[in-house]
């Protein structure tokens, strides 16, 4: 058991290494800045005396600081509640700075907020990188008829384009297999089931593929089926991204037909000739 004095040694000792490992700042109840240490203020590119005595709005951006939300985040830490979230904040020269923070009100012992004290950690380099991959999943759903299937092939989700593409409504299809959109025969062939058991390991596949939509209509893609795995590289979903190429296919058909006819005809004008 700790003593009075080892008690506070610990308390002590546990503020010394957030204070080592995360950016703090202190404001009191009604924003103003109190104290800030050294790692936050090298993340938000202040000096302490910078900053000390003037409001948290100072890392807020202007259209945010006078917003109900922004007023509301401040009542809720006055009445002793505690905030946690990730933030966007400004710092010195405008830049934009993401942190996983924590907002913590300090009560003495009648229960009233003394203080808040914030604890903090730089997740910008994440951010924009998830900003990143967002921006370009959103351009693929934009360009791309996209349909999401877990490992055994169910359908889970499918966006617009794809959903425009092959005929169908969303809830007719989610719970379904994706051998829906495949002739019957091909369904039931080895191939088929090695298709689906590579993606379930992990295979990526793609290429040029011939799908059934609604009503039996044929529709050709080029498409990409892409196993998406969790840490320990089981795989959590199948994600097909996919373009119709249906046009280009009839034609490329129709050529071919066009082609092998004037053959015929060629072999047969060389038959007639022939003494």
């Amino acid at each position: 058991m700790f003593g009075i004095g080892g008690a506070r040694r610990d308390i002590s000792f546990t503020l010394d290494a957030l204070d080592r490992s995360q950016a703090v700042i202190e404001f009191e109840p009604d924003g103003t800045i109190i104290t800030a240490n050294a790692n936050f203020l090298t993340m938000m590119g202040y000096a302490l005396p910078d900053i000390r005595g003037q409001r948290h709005a100072l890392f807020v951006e202007a259209a945010h600081r006078d917003s109900p939300a922004y007023h509301a985040f401040w009542d809720a830490l006055r009445q002793g509640i505690c905030q946690v979230a990730e933030f966007k904040r400004i710092a010195q020269g405008g830049r934009h700075v993401w942190v996983q923070a924590s907002y913590n009100p300090v009560l003495d012992r009648a229960g009233r907020v003394v203080k808040v004290v914030k604890f903090a950690s730089d997740v910008t380099a994440q951010k924009l990188l998830m900003l990143d991959y967002a921006g370009q999943i959103a351009a693929l759903h934009r360009s791309q008829a996209v349909i999401a299937f877990d490992p055994a092939g169910t359908i889970l989700e499918a966006n617009g384009n794809f959903l425009e593409t092959m005929g169908y409504r969303l809830e007719e299809i989610r719970g379904q297999h994706h051998g829906v959109f495949v002739d019957p025969a091909e369904r039931s062939s080895a191939g088929y089931r090695a298709f689906w058991e590579g993606l379930g390991r992990g295979e990526f596949a793609g290429g040029e593929f011939r799908r059934i939509a609604k009503g039996g209509r044929d529709v050709w893609i080029q498409a990409t089926y892409n196993p998406i795995l969790d840490a320990s590289g089981c795989v959590l979903k199948v994600v097909k991204f996919a373009a119709d190429i249906t046009a280009q296919v009839q034609e490329r058909h129709r050529r071919v037909a066009a082609q092998r006819a004037i053959g015929v005809d060629l072999e047969r004008s060389r038959t007639r000739r022939m003494p």
